[in-house]
């Protein structure tokens, strides 16, 4: 059980203590691990600062302006979460590079799962959800530098957004409905030791992935998506408009690329992008 000291006094990260908690295997993968007191945004710096093949890692405690998908914000109050982006520059990748965002949301569920928390899973592409409400969530960006492919996977968690009155008022920024690790254990959890499982499971996620694409993931999201079987709406972003044109169907999982498969009437449609949410009966 990862209970830490002091429950209403956030534990600050430390890379010695987050080294220990790591396999020697993936110590052996991880050519850097950086945390920062603040910065814009870890994906970001990850983006700009690591050099070279493998797998670089960085961490903050705050985010000034943290990137989430669709051009919003990611919210995470001054260390009451996981502000956790990695680096890994391929010369080759066999499959698609969006899939490695749905491997590292199922990836994310399994190590909250072994925590405890039993209820949480992925709504459509890497939204981390617990009964309805948002716990976390991952963002992957890419570029092409020369021959090389550079991709950072940015992951946010909610861990404990109540413990000062100066961490809720900006939990209060959030715009949507929120949950963090402490409401769903009943307890606190070490930070450190997180941010080490966090970049464990994701250093062997982006190994599996670069061998196997999706396949290996396959069975895990079945049993992690929250939304298959119900009805909901796709907004489809537009350039063109302020307004974001609606798809209604019913959600039928996902392809072997991440694509989200969608029934509409007797069709079975495939969309790669887009904001989901579940329609109101």
């Amino acid at each position: 059980m990862l209970i830490s000291q002091i429950a209403n006094s956030p534990e600050l990260l430390n890379r010695i203590q987050i080294l220990g908690h790591l396999s020697e295997f993936t110590k052996t993968q991880l050519s850097q691990l950086v945390i920062l007191d603040v910065v814009d945004s870890t994906n970001r710096y990850a983006l700009e600062n690591f050099q070279g093949l493998g797998i670089s890692a960085c961490l903050a405690e705050f985010q000034t302006a943290g990137r989430g998908r669709q051009g919003r914000q990611w919210v995470s109050p001054d260390a009451g979460g996981i502000c956790l982006s990695l680096k890994q520059t391929y010369r080759d990748l066999p499959f698609p590079i969006g899939g490695v965002s749905i491997a590292s949301a199922v990836s994310v569920v399994k190590v909250l799962q072994a925590l405890g928390a039993s209820e949480v899973g992925v709504k459509w592409p890497n939204d981390i959800i617990w009964q309805g409400r948002k716990l976390g969530g991952l963002l992957l960006e890419s570029r092409t530098t020369g021959n090389l492919w550079e991709m950072v996977v940015g992951i946010g968690i909610n861990v404990n957004l109540s413990n000062d009155s100066g961490v809720q008022s900006v939990a209060l920024s959030i715009d949507q409905p929120w949950v963090d690790l402490y409401d769903v254990l009943g307890y606190p959890i070490s930070r450190n030791r997180l941010a080490a499982q966090l970049i464990e499971q994701e250093v062997q996620t982006l190994a599996d992935y670069s061998h196997n694409g999706l396949r290996a993931f396959m069975d895990d999201w079945q049993q992690f998506d929250k939304i298959y079987g119900q009805p909901v709406i796709l907004k489809m972003p537009s350039a063109k408009s302020e307004t974001q044109p609606e798809i209604e169907g019913v959600a039928c999982g996902i392809d072997e690329e991440g694509a989200l498969l969608l029934r509409i009437g007797h069709r079975l449609e495939r969309f790669v992008y887009g904001e989901v949410s579940v329609r109101k009966r």
